[in-house]
């Protein structure tokens, strides 16, 4: 195959197999001048192109027994409909909570995450995080209840 039939990916990728610096999609603004690259490159070196684009013949190898035998068990594996759940679901609690319409303070907020999850160190400033997000997301957050200065939050 000439490199004129070739496209330009697998030029690109041609250039950067022969070349000292990789090039990039963007390194060449047409075609012509990532052939000519390619075709300088070749003749400083003295390598024959036309070698590079010939399509290789594949390696058959014999399927071993071992391999179907994994083929098996990997099918056993869980699909990607039946995730496993990541986390401890604080993220999912306090977000619940925050859309509650009674408009709890972000403080009371954390304090009942930590209190339903075990191991849950959620504190205003994170709550007040999953508020913003979800604002920002689109979420209509209930406005919360202000916290008056006498009580400690």
């Amino acid at each position: 195959m000439n490199l004129q039939e070739m496209s330009t990916k697998d030029l690109l990728a041609l250039h950067n197999q022969i070349a000292d610096k990789a090039a990039g999609p963007k390194t060449f603004a047409t075609r012509g001048k990532l052939l000519d690259r390619i075709e300088s490159v070749a003749a400083a070196k003295n390598i024959d192109v036309a070698s590079f684009g010939q399509p290789q013949g594949a390696e058959v190898t014999e399927p071993h027994a071992q391999q179907q035998a994994d083929a098996v068990e990997a099918t056993e594996a869980p699909t990607e409909t039946e995730k496993k759940p990541s986390g401890k679901g604080i993220g999912r609690l306090a977000r619940e909570l925050l859309m509650d319409p009674a408009g709890y303070p972000h403080g009371v907020i954390a304090e009942m995450v930590n209190a339903q999850i075990e191991g849950a160190q959620a504190s205003a400033k994170s709550v007040r995080w999953y508020a913003h997000d979800m604002r920002k997301k689109g979420a209509t957050v209930p406005e919360r209840q202000r916290v008056a200065e006498s009580d400690p939050v």
